[in-house]
């Protein structure tokens, strides 16, 4: 009688742990599943020329409300340029070609700039999906082009097929100014908004917009990493269906 139970009990202990070695290699799955899913970086739109490059100032004054004379009350300029992602990505970064202005008694605002985007309201830019608040930029050296990034915080998620909004402006419109350098592309064809301090937007089309691009980040499974995957779940549901059968 006690051998019986000792066979009975070793017997139940090899089918628990047949079930427990099983059981580990799918959650080994499951965890390459997770982990094959990678985060890639990808551009979705840039107007820059080959290897960042831009065209030498002057660009396009953005802020510099006293410096352009603005008449009052709606006094320095906030430039957008609209983009529609191609596939759907977290936004990551925004690249900028700038130059920082100062001229005593003209342009004395600090080197502080705002970089947005924003969804697309009937043509013109609407809600403000992520402000970047940069500051000393360029290390506030002013007339020395450059490139500014601005690194997304809370990484919004940017659809496939939806219209969305770069947004650029100094917080100080009125004594900051940056001069916006352009991008060396003249065949393209990129939705562009500027406005005088608070006031309408101005919409049009643009074959050479200023220099920026906008990247970010899409989870896409490599192709070889889930070949191996669906095979690994295969081989274990053949072991499974395998052990049952010889119980």
């Amino acid at each position: 009688m006690y051998n019986r139970h000792r066979a009975r009990m070793a017997k139940w202990k090899s089918w628990f742990t047949l079930e427990v070695n099983v059981a580990n290699p799918i959650a080994q799955v499951v965890l390459l599943a997770v982990l094959v899913c990678n985060a890639h970086a990808g551009t979705i739109v840039n107007t820059f020329g080959t290897g960042q490059s831009f065209l030498s100032p002057p660009g396009e004054t953005i802020g510099g409300g006293i410096l352009r004379n603005d008449p009052p009350p709606n006094i320095g300029v906030t430039q957008a340029f609209g983009f529609t992602p191609a596939s759907a990505a977290s936004l990551s970064q925004i690249d900028l070609a700038m130059q920082y202005i100062f001229l005593a008694g003209r342009a004395t605002g600090p080197a502080n700039l705002d970089v947005s985007i924003a969804t697309n309201s009937l043509g013109q830019p609407g809600t403000l999906l992520e402000t970047i608040h940069l500051t000393n930029v360029l290390g506030s050296v002013p007339f020395q082009p450059g490139i500014v990034s601005a690194v997304s915080v809370s990484h919004p998620l940017l659809q496939a097929g939806t219209s969305y909004w770069l947004v650029v402006a100094p917080p100080d419109l009125a004594n900051t100014a940056f001069d916006w350098l352009i991008s060396p592309l003249t065949t393209l064809s990129i939705p562009s908004a500027t406005r005088l301090g608070s006031g309408p937007w101005i919409t049009g089309n643009t074959n050479q917009p200023l220099a920026f691009d906008v990247s970010g980040t899409a989870a896409v499974p490599e192709p070889n990493s889930l070949f191996m995957m669906l095979t690994a779940v295969g081989a274990i549901g053949l072991l499974t269906t395998g052990r049952r059968g010889s119980r």
